[in-house]
């Protein structure tokens, strides 16, 4: 058993212990720590509350529970209602000569809001720590727990979100005991976990409590991370259980009483229902239409006026996208080979999908013929064009709204912004090896997480020299630095031998991370001009 060690924090001592990393280094490991109240009972759709202190010594060496949802794969039930818990690992305690505070990284994991955690399985924190950088990971509600609402004052919504801010809160008052400097916390996320950061660059509720914020493949302005019917689909779910009403309040009632398994497994009965909503984020974040007295608000408008009215808050920003975002598409054409001659042959019914604009059937009629000659020219939707299809659905589901949401968000920025695009297809392929797809060329959506940390399914032992090492290292090195100084890269060296250039309104730089670093122009200039273009057309 590796030493034990401990901190006091607010609510009373933690018991962790000393761990190694897989280079030999020291760091020390204090998990499964609550932030908030058990979230149970009369507290289920309630927005989090401080978490209670406790006698003794309590033990902080095993990660507390993931939120309840259903497996990726199997869909098969896992986790508890009771999730409100963070993992802190450090590369040194407070005391002895090294008395100058650790920038913090908090991790937001993604899994469409729905699924996923920030356990130590998929985010180990050996790489991170190596740098000198305090790494917080954490679980919040997910699903109907975290992001059910009625679009009233009985449930505004948004409670994995309000998680989310009562971590960041807990950390400014204990992360100091852990050699954690308050005042210097980035927190990163990838995919709606991307989302999510861009989330709390908007929110009032969050405001202070970060100073530096990355969003890998996600953002507010991103179709599929905000809800435009939350109340359709909490009624819906209600009525799938056995409540058909229109009361709110009955509602709610309801749903306290039902089974956390039941509620969860609910949303698949919708899905398997409703094609409307296969393959999309049931529940998601929400614009707030009411207010529970004495509860703050997360978000009151839309994202995208909040980025045009310059209101965003004025930290140093990273945000990105892989090549082949749109490669996570192609799991549902492996599961159901069928659906791609089902798109093929009624291709408004794949753009109805991809597109949340509300369309009239004339509008779907000639968007569709323009999507399709501009990726497909006279070509079929088929095995041959899988390619052009990955094009498509990276551009309309990554790229483009990121590419609006800087567009309005340059004109007011007042701190660097830095633009990449992960373009290095190795072996460390987080998305491609755990859905099976590494036979297809490109960078998946997610697949470079597997350079940042490290992963108990995917842990080679590689060459110092290879591509593979030489990548983790710089991805790893830039976050660290950005995390300690707002700049990515401070100077150059053998490892970061380019300079990472803002973006700007005019020359949109981005630094492409292949096996070499190379900052270009205008990414995907082309296809994001098609984009505008043709969303320009709608608004006439």
């Amino acid at each position: 058993m590796s030493d034990i060690v401990a901190v006091s924090v607010a609510q009373g001592k933690l018991r962790g212990r000393e761990a190694t990393t897989k280079s030999g280094g020291t760091y020390y490991s204090f998990q499964g720590i609550p932030y908030a109240k058990p979230p149970v009972g009369p507290l289920r759709f309630k927005a989090p509350q401080p978490a209670d202190s406790w006698d003794g010594m309590r033990d902080a060496l095993v990660e507390g529970p993931t939120c309840a949802q259903l497996e990726i794969f199997k869909k098969e039930f896992k986790g508890e209602e009771d999730c409100l818990y963070l993992n802190v690992y450090t590369p040194k305690l407070p005391g002895g000569s090294d008395e100058f505070p650790k920038a913090v990284m908090v991790w937001i994991h993604g899994g469409g809001f729905t699924m996923g955690d920030g356990n130590f399985w998929i985010y180990g924190p050996d790489y991170l720590v190596a740098e000198g950088v305090v790494l917080v990971t954490l679980n919040y509600r997910l699903g109907p727990l975290g992001f059910l609402s009625t679009g009233d004052s009985v449930l505004p919504g948004n409670n994995g979100l309000k998680d989310q801010v009562m971590a960041l809160r807990w950390i400014q008052q204990n992360i100091a005991q852990f050699g954690g400097d308050p005042g210097n916390v980035t927190i990163f996320g990838g995919s709606s976990g991307g989302s999510c950061v861009h989330f709390h660059m908007l929110s009032p509720m969050s405001e202070g409590l970060f100073h530096h914020a990355i969003s890998q493949s996600g953002s507010a302005i991103n179709s599929w991370a905000l809800d435009e019917s939350p109340r359709k689909k909490a009624f819906l779910l209600g009525e799938v259980l056995g409540c058909r009403t229109n009361d709110s309040n009955r509602l709610m009632d309801f749903l306290r009483t039902v089974p956390v398994r039941r509620l969860v497994e609910g949303v698949i009965k919708i899905k398997a229902m409703e094609a409307e909503y296969r393959g999309k984020c049931f529940f998601a974040p929400v614009i707030e239409r009411g207010r529970i007295e004495g509860e703050e608000i997360f978000l009151s408008e839309p994202p995208i006026d909040v980025v045009t009215q310059g209101r965003s808050h004025k930290v140093p920003y990273i945000i990105g996208v892989t090549s082949h975002e749109g490669l996570i598409m192609l799991k549902e054409i492996q599961l159901n080979p069928q659906q791609l001659d089902i798109y093929n042959k009624n291709f408004e019914l794949l753009i109805r999908k991809i597109i949340h604009t509300e369309l009239s059937d004339r509008q779907l009629k000639e968007v569709a013929r323009k999507i399709r000659q501009f990726y497909f020219g006279d070509r079929p939707l088929c095995q041959e064009t899988l390619l052009e299809y990955v094009d498509m659905n990276t551009d309309v589901q990554f790229v483009f709204p990121i590419y609006m949401q800087l567009k309005r968000q340059l004109v007011h920025s007042a701190f660097p912004v830095y633009c990449y695009r992960f373009s290095f297809d190795g072996k460390l392929a987080y998305m491609k090896h755990l859905l099976g797809m590494t036979q297809y060329p490109g960078v998946c959506h997610s697949d470079e997480l597997g350079y940042l940390f490290r992963m108990g399914h995917m842990d080679p032992d590689l060459d110092p020299d290879s591509p593979e090492a030489k990548t983790r290292s710089r991805l790893v090195k830039m976050w660290a630095n950005f995390a300690k100084t707002g700049c990515p890269t401070p100077k150059k060296d053998w490892l970061l031998n380019v300079i990472w250039k803002p973006t700007a309104l005019g020359d949109r730089w981005y630094l492409n991370i292949d096996t070499e670093l190379t900052m270009q122009l205008h990414l995907n200039k082309e296809r994001i001009t098609f984009w505008e273009d043709m969303f320009r057309s709608l608004e006439e």
